[in-house]
C-alpha cells in the first residue's frame, strides 16, 4: 500500500491550507496503471491532472521520425497533465508507466468548481505556473547556439579546412593569383623571345611547372572545401530543424488560439436570459 500523497510537497498545490488539501483529495479518484500501458498519449485531449501516488512514469514527446525523446521520468509524488487543468487542450507529451502505478486523477471540471469557491488557490496556481513559466524561458535562453557547439567542437582538422576554404572564396585570392599568373607566364614568355636573360625563363612555353603547381593546389582546395562544406551542411540541418519544430509549436498554439476563440464566440452566440426569469418555449 503506498503511502498517502503530501499535497504540501507538491508546488502547485503547497500554498493550500490542510482544509483545501482535504478536499482536493477528496475530489480525486484513484487509478492503476500496469507497466508498459500509456497514461495518455500525445495529442489526446486534456482534462485530467495526475499525481503519482506509487510507481514510476515515463514522460515522452515524439520527434520528426516518428520515435520517441524520453523529456522526464516521475515518481511518488510527481505531477503530469497540470495544463489540462487551465486550458483542457492537447497533450503535449506522453506519459507511460515503466513499473505498475498508481495515479491519483483530479478531472477539470470539479477542479473549477473548487476554485469558485477558493478563488485565492487559483491567483496562487497562477503565480506558480507564472515562476514556472520565467524557469523555462530562462533555461531557453540559457541554451547555447548550436553553431557556436559547432564551432567549439571543431578538430584541428575542421578549423583549417574552414580557414582554408574563406580565404579560397577572398577577392585577395583570386586577384594574388591573377598577378602570379600572369607574372609567371609573361616572364617565361618574354624569355623565351629573347627580351630579357634567358636564364630567367625557368618555365617555358607550354608551363609544365606551373600546371603541376596549380594542379597539386586544386587537389588540396577541393579537399578543404569539401570538408568545410560537409560542416556548412551540418549547420544548415540543425537550422532547418529548429525552423522546423518552431513552426509546428507556432502551429499548435495557433490552433489552441481559434479553439479558444470558437468557444469565446459559441459562449457568446447562447441565448441569455435575465436572472430571475425561465425562458418560455415558443
Amino acid at each position: 500500500m503506498s503511502a498517502p500523497v503530501d499535497l504540501s510537497r507538491i508546488p502547485l498545490f503547497a500554498r493550500l491550507d490542510a482544509a483545501g488539501h482535504e478536499v482536493l483529495l477528496g475530489l480525486m479518484t484513484r487509478q492503476a496503471v500496469k507497466a508498459g500501458e500509456p497514461v495518455f498519449w500525445f495529442g489526446d485531449r486534456g482534462d485530467t491532472l495526475y499525481i503519482v501516488e506509487g510507481g514510476r512514469v515515463e514522460v515522452t514527446a515524439p520527434d520528426a521520425k516518428g520515435g520517441h525523446v524520453r523529456l522526464d521520468t516521475l515518481g511518488p509524488g510527481g505531477v503530469f497533465g497540470e495544463l489540462g487543468l487551465i486550458d483542457g487542450g492537447p497533450r503535449s507529451a506522453t506519459v507511460r508507466a515503466l513499473t505498475d502505478c498508481s495515479l491519483l486523477a483530479l478531472p477539470r471540471e470539479p477542479f473549477h468548481t473548487f476554485l469558485r469557491q477558493r478563488p485565492d488557490v487559483a491567483i496562487d496556481m497562477l503565480q506558480v505556473l507564472g515562476a514556472r513559466l520565467r524557469a523555462s524561458t530562462a533555461a531557453i535562453r540559457g541554451l547555447p547556439n548550436p553553431n557556436q557547439v559547432i564551432a567549439e567542437t571543431a578538430t584541428r582538422w575542421q578549423r583549417v579546412s574552414d580557414a582554408v576554404a574563406t580565404v579560397a572564396a577572398s577577392h585577395a585570392f583570386t586577384i594574388t593569383h591573377i598577378a602570379w599568373f600572369g607574372t609567371w607566364i609573361g616572364l617565361n614568355t618574354v624569355a623565351a623571345a629573347g627580351w630579357v636573360p634567358t636564364a630567367l625563363g625557368f618555365d617555358p612555353y607550354p608551363f609544365g611547372l606551373l600546371t603541376l603547381i596549380v594542379s597539386l593546389e586544386a587537389i588540396f582546395l577541393s579537399i578543404f572545401v569539401l570538408v568545410s562544406q560537409n560542416r556548412q551542411s551540418e549547420r544548415d540541418r540543425i537550422r532547418t530543424d529548429l525552423d522546423y519544430q518552431v513552426n509546428v509549436k507556432a502551429h499548435v498554439e495557433i490552433v489552441g488560439i481559434a479553439e479558444r476563440l470558437a468557444r469565446i464566440e459559441q459562449a457568446l452566440m447562447e441565448p441569455r436570459t435575465p436572472a430571475g426569469h425561465d425562458r418560455v418555449p415558443s
